[in-house]
């Protein structure tokens, strides 16, 4: 029997407000009789009308390649038109062809029909700066538009509510594929030369049989410090699984009164999941949802539209990747619900007090928007699902160490980026596992990410080939748009000239997206690793001698800076030093390196273990330390934290706020006390840090407004401590004259 998709069938099923993706993959699911599929024939068949499907499309018709775009959905835009108007952009130089196009007619619109300096002009960026302000936040229905008038222009067919059904796939090449309308049960074979995967989940790859992951590589398998299990036993940290970052709904709220419509109950109303929020506004008697975000002004409101981020839906989306459209289907209905509860809790609640219910219920969806859904979206945010396995896979390395390649087809500079992935039970208690936020260098994407082993007319230009972490920094719309932009000009490249994809000429690809305004080259940064001269295994007492290896350095280094026990201590200057490690351990040694006073490598480190015994380091994350008051996400400029997040506490000298870090610690005698914290203008300078140790309670006063040493940790202190009793630091914000911020506090053994 026939299935018809759920938005269709509101009389006879209702699995939500608004569900989408409701038709199974299995090939054959649901056919019309035999002899009705109709039959459609072009150069480029393009699946999938995300941000990097469309502009694939329209790259390719652009020059004169006949071109089917076709969408699952009844929306095309992917996320920019389904909800996220606030742009994630990274650096903007890196911004370019296609994607930059996008940006400046979103400038052109709101420009020429409110005027240069209307309130929606100046909303559309963060920057107030006329010359470098650009077009990078805008209302959904803007983008959806714009994304319509480049394909109309480009002379490209657009096939919407087409469910991908089959891929005909011989050796080395795709035949066809066939796709089921959800509305009509109608079925139509798309007959091509060259086929482009944009879809975020890699649909048309997998059916095609090309080499795919899900979830997280173990951290060993490509030496990449973010990746696999971030908490939990120390056994298994490190360790991959098949696990995937949170989706929730980046959906438009709406604050206009002429055009809103109210939150509604969600069929599966998830109070408890968000019932910490009711006890942190009645904890601190908050009144205004302002209080409670306040990030509300980074909302990116426009004409009465914002873009909050919030209600990620941990662990829900195990099964989204390889699911049919009815899984998805499922999965989108309690994302979408858990979202709408966190709305409607907010709003409505009789825990909260009524001046803040009322205040809440001033947002609401936009009348506007997702006519066809109920005003909700039928795009979630779909942060990551399949990654293909290409002839070259982007890792932690290439983002941010080697960041050049010779088939450059555009430039990725966000940093990597993780949301949560799972809750699970420590020996500390419940946490939130997975979440990474790393930096990242303006980097190169190489062509060989987007093209496949073994089929030869296939390209892949949203689940590129990635590791979990560099796609954490991929996975932005603007990239997005980029690699459409390379894989639309690759197809066309390789109908001209009758060859693979594989095999078509890099560089007339690359002149072509230069001649377009895309950025190829990364700016330079120096690169250098340490080297132990010394082979190991190490023991303590020895003395280790390191030196500067220069793997990309076009000048002289002209200032070193070592750190080798952990504390942040300036502890070497030279491009060779020595260092003995008096006791057993795991060590990180930091190197930092600059040519000039301003042009400084990211840091080296070189995991380092001291045998001879177990190590009496202990190290507490702010995650684990027991706080006060209310601490709101903050960033700081030192080098090997400078995306790191850590703690801002927005009362100023109160004595409300503290941040208790605690451990127990397994030997008695001396360790030096070592914190880590952004030093900016705006912190304190006199931050009082109360030390609880064998001898009694010690408080010092840290500046966290600058520091003498260029690393995020500082020394302390050192302290007498006993074994087996808690040891505590204890950050409070008792009349500071700035902010206070925390992160790390380090435990190191001295000695007896």
């Amino acid at each position: 029997m026939p299935v018809t998709h759920p938005l269709l069938l509101r009389s006879r099923i209702l699995l939500s407000l608004c569900l989408v993706f409701a038709v199974s993959f299995t090939p054959g699911a649901g056919r019309a009789a035999e002899g009705t599929v109709s039959e459609v024939k072009s150069d480029l068949i393009v699946f999938g009308g995300t941000p990097a499907g469309v502009m694939s499309a329209v790259a390719a018709g652009r020059h004169g390649t006949k071109v089917v775009l076709i969408e699952p959905s009844y929306l095309i835009g992917g996320l920019m038109s389904g909800g996220l108007h606030k742009t994630d952009i990274g650096k903007r130089d890196t911004i370019g062809g296609l994607s930059a196009e996008f940006f400046k007619r979103v400038m052109a619109f709101y420009t020429t029909t409110y005027g240069a300096s209307s309130p929606q002009v100046k909303a559309l960026d963060y920057t107030q700066d006329p010359k470098t302000r650009g077009g990078y936040y805008f209302e959904p229905k803007i983008a959806l538009q714009i994304f319509r008038e480049m394909l109309a222009e480009a002379g490209v067919t657009v096939r919407t509510k087409e469910q991908l059904q089959s891929v005909d796939a011989v050796t080395g090449l795709i035949r066809s594929l066939v796709t089921r309308h959800y509305e009509t049960g109608a079925e139509t074979r798309f007959t091509g030369n060259v086929f482009i995967d944009g879809s975020y989940e890699g649909d048309l790859m997998a059916q095609a049989g090309v080499l795919y992951r899900v979830g997280r590589e173990a951290r060993a398998e490509y030496h990449e410090s973010y990746a696999g299990l971030t908490e939990g036993p120390a056994e298994y940290l490190g360790t991959g699984d098949h696990r995937v970052q949170s989706y929730n709904v980046r959906s438009t709220i709406s604050v206009d009164p002429n055009n809103r419509v109210p939150i509604p109950k969600p069929k599966h109303y998830f109070r408890e999941a968000h019932a910490h929020l009711i006890a942190t506004v009645n904890a601190h008697g908050l009144k205004r949802l302002v209080e409670l975000y306040p990030d509300r002004d980074r909302w990116a409101e426009i004409n009465g539209k914002l873009d909050p981020n919030k209600a990620d839906f941990i662990g829900t989306n195990l099964g989204y990747s390889e699911g049919d459209y009815e899984q998805r289907a499922r999965i989108t209905a309690r994302v979408q619900d858990y979202w709408l509860s966190h709305w409607y809790m907010l709003q409505n609640d009789p825990e909260l007090p009524e001046d803040f219910k009322a205040d809440a219920r001033r947002y609401g969806l936009p009348k506007d928007e997702y006519l066809e859904s109920n005003h909700v979206t039928p795009q979630i945010y779909v942060r990551v699902a399949r990654r293909m396995q290409g002839r070259y896979f982007l890792t932690q390395h290439d983002v941010q160490r080697s960041r050049s390649k010779p088939d450059a087809i555009c430039m990725g500079s966000y940093g990597t980026d993780c949301h949560g992935i799972q809750m699970i039970q420590t020996e500390d208690g419940l946490k939130l596992e997975g979440d990474f936020n790393g930096a990242a260098d303006a980097y190169e994407i190489p062509y060989r990410s987007i093209t496949p082993f073994g089929v030869k007319n296939l390209l892949v230009v949203a689940a590129i080939s990635a590791s979990h972490v560099a796609y954490a920094s991929v996975r932005m719309e603007p990239v997005f748009m980029m690699l459409g932009h390379a894989g639309g000009l690759a197809a066309q490249l390789a109908l001209t000239d009758k060859t693979s994809v594989q095999d078509i000429s890099i560089a007339k690809l690359q002149a072509g997206l230069t001649s377009a305004g895309m950025p190829l080259k990364a700016p330079y940064r120096p690169w250098v690793e340490i080297r132990a001269i010394q082979n190991g295994p190490y023991r303590p007492g020895t003395p280790i001698d390191f030196e500067v290896v220069d793997r990309d350095v076009r000048a002289p280094l002209t200032r070193f800076a070592w750190s080798f026990d952990g504390s942040g201590a300036l502890q070497g200057t030279g491009n060779t030093v020595r260092f003995t490690f008096p006791h057993p351990g795991k060590y990180s040694v930091m190197l930092l390196a600059w040519e000039g006073g301003k042009n400084f490598a990211l840091p080296a480190i070189l995991d380092l273990t001291v045998e001879g015994g177990d190590s009496l380091n202990r190290e507490v994350h702010y995650t684990h330390a027991t706080t006060v008051g209310r601490w709101i996400r903050s960033r700081g400029p030192e080098l090997e934290y400078r995306f790191r997040v850590g703690l801002l506490d927005e009362n100023k000298r109160d004595g409300q706020a503290r941040a208790e870090f605690t451990t127990t610690l397994p030997k008695t005698g001396r360790y030096r006390i070592a914190a880590a914290y952004a030093t900016v203008a705006s912190r304190a300078t006199n931050v009082p840090v109360q030390i609880k140790h064998a001898d009694g309670t010690t408080t010092v006063k840290i500046n966290q407004r600058k520091k003498d040493s260029p690393f995020a940790f500082t020394p302390v202190g050192d302290y007498r401590f006993t074994a087996g009793e808690p040891a505590s630091v204890i950050f409070t914000n008792t009349g500071v004259d700035g902010h206070v911020q925390i992160d790390t506090v380090r435990w190191l053994w001295l000695g007896d």
